[in-house]
């Protein structure tokens, strides 16, 4: 139940961060390549040379825990161990970040729906019987913390995906935003 507060706590934290703080960067960055992209800064610290190389090119701006890289369509949460803990992914633009246009995690596709993302993450139902049919990837943890996205938690993934509809059964909601964590 702690973890489950903290990871809360943690994605409502981020989410407030992203409503208060605007574009407010005059110069357009660079896009970011795909190379270049959450996988080369998480779990990496943030005295390490690819994430002070990510975070300048990105022209990355840092609020309290977070560095926020508008134009690379992410944000990076620094954990008190100073290193990178959580990527948060825009993959469709919003009013304070540009789309993220790197690899999405686990070939995830930007306009995928809960549906899409719960037969991607499915499962045999019976391991040794694969014909007996398919479970479901249902998330291992779940919620509306902040009352407008339901967020899906797939621990064994390392991945939080959060929709753009507080139900759990609309299963055509797409994906707002995709937590990956190391």
């Amino acid at each position: 139940m702690n973890k489950l507060f903290k990871t809360l706590s943690i994605l409502v934290a981020i989410a407030l961060f992203t409503t208060v703080y605007g574009a407010q960067i005059a110069q357009a960055a660079e896009p970011v390549p795909a190379a270049a992209g959450y996988q080369a800064v998480l779990g990496k610290s943030l005295h390490d040379q690819d994430v002070a190389d990510f975070i300048l090119r990105n022209n990355c701006s840092s609020t309290g825990q977070l560095q926020m890289c508008n134009d690379a369509g992410m944000a990076l949460w620094i954990g008190e161990s100073e290193n990178v803990e959580i990527a948060y992914l825009y993959p469709n633009k919003t009013p304070d970040f540009e789309a993220y246009k790197g690899k999405l995690p686990l070939g995830l596709a930007f306009n995928d729906t809960m549906a899409d993302v719960e037969d991607w993450f499915g499962q045999p139902s019976v391991e040794q019987a694969p014909q007996a049919g398919w479970q479901l990837g249902l998330p291992d943890q779940s919620g509306t913390p902040d009352h407008a996205h339901y967020w899906a938690m797939y621990e064994r993934f390392g991945l939080t995906i959060i929709y753009n509809s507080p139900s759990a059964t609309d299963k055509g909601a797409t994906i707002h935003a995709i937590l990956v964590s190391k």
